[in-house]
Formats: C-alpha cells, sequence, structure tokens
C-alpha cells in the first residue's frame, strides 16, 4: 500500500506523462485537432483513475500541485501576448469588442441551453466556465466552490470541438486573415485551439493567445455577478 507522499507523487507523474504521451502522439499525427494533448491525457487519466478505483474526490485532492501550476502557466500566456504587443495594439479595439461579444454570447448561450434543458445547478455551474481556457476554469471554479473537475472537462470538450469546428467554418465562410482566425479560434477553442494554429499561423495564435487571455478576465469579472443572478432566480 503507497503512502499519501508516494500516492501524491505517483499520480501527478502520471498525469504529466499522460500529457507528454498525447504530446508525442499528437506530434506523430502532424498535430489533428481531434488528437488534442490534453484530450489525450484527459482519457488516459480517466481510465487509470477507473482501473485504480480512484474517485474524483480523492483524485482532486492529490492532484493540488497541478491544480497550483495553473497559475503560473496562466502567466505564461502573457508572454504570448508580448511577443505580439505591436500586432495587438494596432488593433485593440477591435480585438477587446470581439473577444467581448464572443464571451457574452458564450456565457448567455451556456446559462440559457443548460435552463432550457432543466440541468441541475451543479452541472449548469460547471458548464458556465466551458467559454473559458482550462486554466482559468479551474481556477474559477476553485474559488467560487464549484464544480472543478467537470468544469475541466467541460472546457477541454470546448476546446477541442472548437479546434475541430471553427476552422471548417471560416473556410467555408471564406474569411481570411491572422487576426480573423486567431481571434475567432481563440475565444471558441481556447488553448487547444491556439496550440494547433501555433503550428500553421505563428501570427494567428498570437492574436488567439491574447483572445485567450482576455475572455478568461472577462470571464472572471462577469461570472460573480452570473452566479449571484442564477442564485436568485433559482
Amino acid at each position: 500500500m503507497l503512502t499519501d507522499a508516494a500516492l501524491l507523487l505517483a499520480v501527478n507523474a502520471s498525469v504529466l506523462m499522460a500529457f507528454l504521451l498525447g504530446r508525442r502522439l499528437s506530434a506523430i499525427a502532424a498535430h489533428p485537432p481531434m488528437l488534442s494533448p490534453v484530450m489525450v491525457a484527459a482519457t488516459l487519466v480517466l481510465a487509470g483513475c477507473w482501473i485504480a478505483k480512484l474517485d474524483v474526490a480523492r483524485f482532486e485532492t492529490l492532484t493540488w500541485p497541478l491544480r497550483w501550476a495553473l497559475g503560473p502557466a496562466i502567466v505564461a500566456l502573457g508572454a504570448v501576448v508580448h511577443a505580439a504587443r505591436v500586432s495587438l495594439r494596432a488593433q485593440l479595439g477591435k480585438l477587446l469588442v470581439a473577444v467581448a461579444g464572443g464571451t457574452a454570447v458564450g456565457l448567455v448561450t451556456a446559462v440559457g441551453l443548460a435552463r432550457l434543458s432543466g440541468l441541475d445547478t451543479v452541472i449548469t455551474t460547471a458548464l458556465i466556465t466551458k467559454t473559458v481556457s482550462t486554466p482559468f476554469a479551474v481556477l474559477i471554479q476553485t474559488r467560487a466552490g464549484g464544480p472543478v473537475a467537470m468544469a475541466a472537462a467541460f472546457a477541454v470538450l470546448t476546446g477541442v470541438i472548437g479546434a475541430i469546428v471553427v476552422p471548417l467554418a471560416l473556410k467555408a465562410a471564406r474569411l481570411q486573415g491572422s487576426a480573423t482566425w486567431g481571434i475567432a479560434i481563440g475565444v471558441s477553442s481556447h488553448l487547444v485551439g491556439t496550440d494547433w494554429l501555433s503550428r500553421r499561423d505563428p501570427r494567428g495564435a498570437a492574436f488567439a493567445g491574447g483572445a485567450t487571455v482576455i475572455a478568461g478576465a472577462l470571464a472572471a469579472a462577469l461570472l460573480p455577478f452570473v452566479w449571484s443572478w442564477l442564485a436568485a432566480a433559482g
């Protein structure tokens, strides 16, 4: 039987190894959106927890070091934004309007569809943060005392679906330009789409990174009001 310290080390090391394996598989397959390293890692971790009979609550407790590391990870996104500061500053007004609009639509549709579908409060709360990248979703839910694991799963799934669907939609609409693609992918598919775009259009990825950061900051500012409204309405 492993001690608590040994189990903590084993679980966190396994998560990191699953992510590295996901990156390797993604690279071998030429980085298709549906083979996102995050999605691969999540699938492997889920299978490992099922085999080891490790429940979600216990897993969350053991992986606190990785959740803590999400804070520095968000700060590190600033490096992406800083690297493209000239291009971003030149179109800052349009960027803010587009990201604010996309984030607002995402929040409203998430809440509206959840309410219309009759989903319970826990699932509704988890769905609200699907509109932001996983690090933001986890930190927001942790601060609010929400369902962290479920919210992270929804955020990852949203990112993967967005990375697959949005490029197809942009091509069908014949929309071009690094800024257009970057903002659309950053708002809709977060870090998953940004990672995919970085291998095809570094300038577009910079816009996607900026959009991801702004969307997360806006959601963090707006969600307390949304939750208050849900509590009053429900």
